[in-house]
């Protein structure tokens, strides 16, 4: 907590009189942080060509992941830790990530209706590929993989995100 009122340059009880705790404090962090990759699940959404939207993500989740600002999955650690609250985050990130996974289901369930990709794999496995895609990326660009063998390794897994 010192560290943080030191950063944010308020004082500790200031942040107490805000959160009440460290649990409610790292759970506010968790849902603030969650609400980062919404420009990517946009950018998916809106990009006409399925293998572009697929590539295009997968790209930005290694250029989030391997940013200046970017200091690993807060959401795993988060989910790993031992707050109080622990069971509360949990909760709400299989709620987010779920979520994410039903949002690429859609999108992948339009294009497989419109003949645009093979029935298999369903949409529910590529949504959840995409999202396990997703945190370990985060994960091994914070062990120090690099961001050009991120980047290779997630441009040749789209073929298999889309059953080419």
């Amino acid at each position: 907590m010192d560290q943080i009122a030191r950063t944010v340059n308020v004082t500790k009880p200031a942040l107490y009189r805000e959160f009440g705790d460290k649990s409610t404090l790292l759970l506010r962090a968790v849902e603030r942080y969650a609400t980062y990759g919404a420009p990517r699940m946009a950018a998916f959404q809106a990009e006409p060509d399925i293998h572009k939207a697929v590539t295009g993500f997968c790209e930005a989740t290694v250029n989030t992941a391997t940013g200046e600002t970017c200091g690993g999955c807060m959401m795993a650690a988060a989910a790993l830790g031992e707050s109080e609250r622990v069971t509360e985050i949990r909760s709400y990130l299989a709620q987010r990530l779920t979520a994410a996974a039903d949002s690429f289901a859609k999108r992948f369930e339009k294009e497989i209706k419109a003949g645009r990709l093979m029935r298999t794999p369903s949409a529910k496995v590529r949504a959840r590929l995409l999202v396990d895609l997703l945190q370990g990326v985060q994960l091994r660009a914070k062990v120090g993989i690099t961001r050009e063998q991120l980047l290779e390794d997630v441009r040749s897994y789209v073929p298999l995100i889309l059953g080419e």
